[in-house]
Parts: C-alpha cells; structure tokens; sequence
C-alpha cells in the first residue's frame, strides 16, 4: 500500500488538502521563493487553482504527488517536496519548494531522501529526475545529496534545466 504519510527526524509530510490554500499562495507568490520555478500566483483563487490541478489531481491520476511538508514541532507547513509524474518527459521527478526561513536548514535534503526511499519503496520507481536551472546552486546541492548526476541539458516549460537523475531498482 502506498503511504500517505513520511515522517522524518524533524519534519512529517503528509498530503496536501484544500485547508492548504493560503500556504500555497505563499510558496508560489514570493520573488524569492519562485525565482527558479514558476510564475507568480496572482491570488487565492489561483492558487486554490494550483493545488486542485496539482497535487489533488495528481493523487488521483497517479496514486501520489508533491506532499506538503510540515515542522513537526509547530504542525506548520512550511514547504512542499515529493514526486510528481511530467508526462512532458514520461519521468518522475522529485521536487521541493520552502519558505525562506528554513533555508540552508538541510530540511531540502531531508524531505527528499524520505521522498526517494518512498519512490523506490512504494511506487517502484526505477529512475528518479530533479529538473533545476542551472542557477539554482541550492536545489543542485540537494540533488547532489541525494546521489544524482547531472545528466542533459533540456528545454522544458520555457527554460533550460539540467535533468539531475539516479537509479532507484538495481
């Protein structure tokens, strides 16, 4: 059975719920936040809009997705990491977005090491993607963390990213 549920040293992911709106609006409005990864959320609407196409979408469709990722000791969301299939590259791909505050906290690498072990424990994945532009130092640290290389050079979503990859099955 597929679990809904990580839990790490000092973080719990869990899954995301429409209860999760206002923290999406954060981690997709902020300049900072978003710098590497997407376009700025306009509104609660459009970020209610984010979360039902994106993670509550994607539990249906697959059977997993990104995971809001919680500071166990206060219970607040504090970020997202978890796997999510791009059909763009018939991969998946393991992702993760944090407010600023708990940056260079090593929770990047945390979360994703839980979220590789679930990948290769629950879904079976055999190759695992991070999709990151090249500017982005902080997330290719955590790729590297994790044990994957730096593979091509691709055009998706209208940027460059270097395609970061690692086996899983032996």
């Amino acid at each position: 059975m597929i679990r809904t549920e990580l839990e790490t040293k000092r973080l719990r992911l869990r899954l995301f719920t429409h209860d999760d709106i206002a923290i999406m609006f954060k981690l997709g409005s902020d300049p900072d936040i978003i710098r590497y990864a997407d376009t700025p959320c306009k509104d609660m609407d459009e970020a209610r809009q984010r979360l039902e196409q994106g993670p509550l979408a994607d539990y249906v469709k697959y059977g997993y997705g990104r995971f809001a990722v919680e500071w166990k000791d206060t219970g607040e969301v504090i970020g997202f990491c978890g796997i999510k299939y791009l059909p763009e590259i018939d991969l998946p791909e393991v992702g993760y977005r944090y407010l600023k505050e708990y940056w260079g906290r090593g929770i990047g690498t945390e979360a994703a090491r839980a979220c590789v072990e679930f990948a290769r424990d629950d879904l079976n994945i055999g190759k695992l993607v991070a999709l990151i532009i090249p500017e982005n130092i902080g997330s290719i640290r955590v790729a590297e963390k994790l044990g994957m290389r730096p593979g091509p050079l691709i055009h998706i979503y209208d940027v460059d990213a270097i395609q970061y990859e690692m086996e899983l099955q032996g």
